[in-house]
């Protein structure tokens, strides 16, 4: 059979031509990959034998043998001009080899040209012996002198270097044709130009209760109905109250992505495609390093849209073409090209069977099950899809060895409590161990948030790349594609809506927010209801609410009463429900937390009765009006299927909760921020709510809350804060967030608390740190000097806080150009200590102290037992100089779960943290996060 080389694309067909080219010379041909490579392809150094076949004798090549690959992405009607356009494109190498400024070097001895074009064979006068005779007659070119001007020096250098070519041979779309048929192993690998019967016809060995001969059906049967029920967003979600759900490809955005450790920036869509094409089965990949992603991105920064868009992509691939679709499927397939057209794309050509795991899902119903694997969840999702049976998890396994997959796991960061969070990385470690060790061509993407992520996953199979912000003219065609799409031929209000996205984007204080797709989403409701918009984050979020709340109040229905007389009970409602989820959603079995019917009629009944009411008596009516207003929608709170109420946007849960959080005495208030703020899980409602304070002319809240950040890791023993603070991570979070920028007073406490953070060993948000400080120094000249001289005072510190500066500070280029600073702020790169400051001599070895501080500490015998065995892992770690393992973090964690042998091992820690960085790194990295993620809702009640 003719297989369709065009469809693999020209990253697929230099893959497959690599696969080819090791297949039948053997593991010497070495792989260049993606990027500049020099005219390499591929290259073999040494003896390479051609085979006898019956079209051409055997020969041997001895020396340096380059293979350049060549696809044409649509062939031509006539062969002829397909093979005008290969020698157009053999003839630029040639020329850019004979070269001598092209810097390619060295020049080939041999040449293998590799091409999906099929040449004529007709001798003399067919492609094939046309494409010989043309490189033929360049290189006799250069030797003729007739043309020469002067010495023909240029000419004769050409010569010089384009005469190491010997011997030359082409792979043309025929010979790779039957190479294909030769090596079945590697066309197999390539299913991506393969049609489906041909996977699905060798599917005898499996097994399972869903019949063999079914398994195609159930496997495309799901992708069919999933193309269709798990694409859309529904802007309900962000409160547009249309009730319509939209398909994401209409409002999707290619999002940017920062990689390398902020040195490269890209695109989302971009980069986990082009890694999807270039992923091949583990034993012939060209791809080196980890073959899967961890996608890091804050609230509202898109992670679930891109992970739905991203599915979507796949399964349109996998069933473009197909006979058995219905008018709908077809229109979403072509709406799926449309958007990867936006952005430059077409539909992946190297298809992949898609599944997309809610974790939080995951966790609620699997999470403390020891013997839950991902494949048997996969499967149970997939029987649920299909009338035809159970599909079972043996099954799926020698799906996944025929065929490749993609695997969206999407929101780790929700899955908080501690024993099940690990329990779920160890599966997904194991899921992609095993694939690799049965050369499965699987690729997983992972999203989760930045704050709390520490795990580092198994870093030889996943790299981590961190969606940006948008830049500001991104934001603005974001917010002008979904205005477009939310208000259709309403071109005034269109017109409105964008002059303000417009206005924003050139206001220093609106282009903060304008960062987040979800974030500008709201902007544009605001602006299309006429509001106001705030320069800080939690009043636009706030005026979101309001403005929802204001629209659904208007509305002639049957709730418009309920809401216009109670609409303090609403809200109320809203806060003790987002404050109860997102206190449950730490617990282990109830990530994907929400509220039985039952219990929002008991919330409903504890407001109504606080404020007075008597829900079990005259006012029982009221009661259940209210109820069934939140069954259809109640400004945010709506119902989630079969699973109950909830909010279905998290950022909205956590907006909420925080209203929960700071109402009361305002020495209440601060007490439980107190309590929230190690925790990663509350750290977006711990930001919420210290911009409610900020947004109320109230100076004694404004200093409550800079205090607390100020003195939160006073004391806080069983967490080590005077090792590992948190303070100077809240600081910066207030200082991004835009809360205090028209503060001076407090504003500069908080950024000089966070600059704090420039004293740490190493800090693995580092360019997060920078990005923060070089938007803020970017705001004006005070801003800028102020972090100049953090950064001077850290440079005249410790070896440790130098080191960290000075690491901050090969990172501000790249930063500066990300932002798009002034030329001013880039200045810091070159800020240098203090000419005053003499350095600091090297601390004294703390040990003796550490020791006395441990002996002297009035512990139980018990507790003092416990802390020995701690001291003697963080003396491992110290004379080891590497990571704990289970029985240390074991061991350390046991001591500072008591109090007094806390208390002991900060004060004993002080001593030597000043010289033993590795220790503090071990603390902050792999003991702390669990720490901080032990659950605190019931104490915030």
């Amino acid at each position: 059979m003719a297989y369709n080389l065009e469809q693999l694309g020209p990253i697929g067909f230099q893959d497959l031509a690599a696969a080819l080219a090791v297949q039948t010379f053997g593991a010497g041909v070495q792989v260049m990959g993606a990027g500049r490579d020099g005219g390499r392809d591929l290259y073999y150094k040494g003896l390479l034998v051609w085979q006898k076949t019956d079209e051409r004798a055997g020969d041997a090549w001895d020396g340096y043998t380059v293979f350049q690959v060549k696809h044409k992405k649509q062939l031509a009607a006539r062969p002829d001009d397909d093979a005008s356009w290969l020698w157009g494109q053999v003839r630029k190498e040639l020329e850019t080899w004979a070269d001598p400024s092209s810097g390619r070097n060295p020049v080939p001895n041999h040449l293998v040209i590799v091409t999906n074009v099929s040449l004529t064979p007709v001798p003399g006068s067919g492609g094939h012996d046309s494409l010989n005779e043309n490189i033929q007659r360049y290189i006799n070119s250069l030797a003729d002198d007739r043309r020469d001007v002067g010495t023909g020096a240029e000419r004769k250098a050409k010569l010089a270097r384009i005469s190491r070519l010997r011997k030359w041979r082409v792979w043309d779309g025929n010979q790779i044709q039957t190479l294909l048929n030769l090596y079945p192993g590697v066309r197999q690998a390539f299913p991506g130009f393969l049609t489906a019967a041909d996977v699905f016809a060798d599917l005898a060995e499996f097994t399972g209760s869903l019949p063999v001969r079914e398994l195609k059906t159930g496997l495309r049967a799901h992708a069919r109905t999933t193309l269709i029920g798990e694409g859309t967003i529904y802007f309900d979600e962000a409160g547009s109250g249309d009730g319509r759900g939209l398909p994401v490809h209409d409002v999707v955005i290619d999002l940017p992505v920062t990689l390398n450790n902020g040195v490269e920036r890209g695109s989302v869509t971009q980069y986990v495609l082009d890694r999807g094409e270039r992923m091949l089965r583990p034993k012939l990949t060209t791809h080196r390093g980890p073959r899967h992603l961890i996608v890091a991105g804050a609230p509202g920064n898109g992670k679930t849209t891109i992970s739905k868009f991203l599915i979507q992509a796949y399964r349109a691939a996998m069933l473009d073409g197909a006979s058995d679709l219905n008018g709908e499927h077809r229109q979403v397939i072509s709406g799926m090209k449309d958007a990867l057209q936006r952005f430059g794309r077409a539909l992946p050509q190297h298809r992949r069977w898609a599944m997309r795991i809610d974790l939080a899902e995951y966790a609620h119903d699997h999470g403390v099950e020891e013997d839950s694997t991902l494949i048997r969840y996969i499967a149970e999702r997939v029987s649920r899809r299909s009338d035809l049976g159970d599909v079972m998890p043996s099954a799926l396994v020698s799906w996944m060895k025929h065929w490749p997959w993609f695997l969206m796991l999407d929101g780790l960061d929700e899955v908080t409590e501690p024993t099940v969070r690990k329990r779920l990385i160890a599966r997904v470690t194991e899921l992609v161990t095993n694939a690799e060790a049965d050369d499965c061509d699987l690729f997983v993407v992972l999203t989760t948030r930045p704050i709390g992520y520490t795990e580092n996953i198994a870093p030889t199979q996943f790299e981590r790349i961190d969606l940006d912000y948008l830049e500001p003219h991104q934001a603005v065609r974001y917010g002008t594609l979904v205005t477009r799409v939310r208000y259709r031929n309403d071109l005034d209000r269109i017109d409105k809506v964008v002059r303000q996205l417009d206005k924003a984007a050139d206001d220093e204080a609106l282009r903060n927010l304008l960062r987040t797709p979800l974030q500008v989403l709201i902007m544009t409701i605001i602006a299309g209801a006429a509001g106001l918009l705030a320069p800080d984050r939690f009043s636009l979020f706030w005026g979101y609410y309001d403005i929802v709340f204001k629209r659904e109040r208007d509305k002639q229905t049957g709730f418009t009463r309920i809401l216009q007389e109670h609409g303090q009970q609403i809200q109320q409602l809203h806060e003790r429900i987002g404050f109860e989820l997102q206190a449950r959603s730490e617990a282990g079995d109830r990530s994907n937390a929400t509220l039985t019917h039952q219990e929002l009629e008991d919330f409903t009944w504890k407001v109504l009765h606080e404020a007075g009411f008597k829900p079990a008596g005259v006012d029982a009516d009221l009661h259940s009006k209210i109820v069934a207003a939140a069954t259809r929608r109640l400004v945010l709170i709506a119902p989630r299927g079969d699973e109950g109420y909830g909010f279905d946007v998290r950022s909205l849960q956590e907006l909420m909760a925080a209203m929960h959080l700071t109402t009361g005495p305002l020495h209440v208030v601060i007490e439980r921020l107190r309590t929230a703020a190690p925790s990663p899980h509350w750290r977006n409602t711990w930001i919420f709510a210290a911009g409610r304070l900020f947004s109320t002319p109230q100076d004694h809240e404004h200093k409550a809350l800079v205090e607390l950040v100020e003195s939160i890791d006073d004391d806080a023993y069983t967490r080590l804060g005077n090792i590992v603070p948190i303070g100077p991570r809240l600081a910066l979070d207030l200082i991004d967030d835009g809360m205090a920028r028209s503060l001076p007073k407090w504003r500069d406490r908080l950024i000089a608390r966070g600059l704090r953070a420039l004293q740490e060993p190493t800090p693995p948000d580092l360019l997060a740190i920078a990005r923060i400080l070089l938007r803020f120094a970017d705001s004006g000249d005070q801003q800028r000097q102020t972090v100049a001289e953090g950064i001077r005072d850290a440079l005249g510190g410790s070896q440790t806080a130098r080191s960290t500066a000075e690491n901050l500070q090969e990172m501000v280029h790249s930063v500066a150009k990300e932002i798009r600073s002034r030329p001013d702020t880039r200045w810091l790169a070159g800020v240098l200590k203090r000419p005053g400051d003499s350095t600091p001599p090297a601390p004294s070895d703390g040990w003796v102290d550490f020791d006395d501080e441990i002996a002297t500490q009035p512990l139980s015998e018990n507790a003092l037992g416990t802390v020995m065995s701690a001291v003697t892992a963080i003396r491992w770690i110290s004379q080891h100089g590497t990571r704990p393992d289970e029985k240390d973090l074991y061991t350390i964690m046991a001591a500072l779960v008591d109090e007094q042998g806390a208390k002991a091992l900060a004060a004993a820690l002080h001593h030597v943290m000043a010289h033993e960085p590795i220790v503090v790194e071990a603390l902050r990295d792999d003991i702390l996060p669990a720490v901080h993620r032990a659950a605190v809702g019931e104490l915030l009640r």
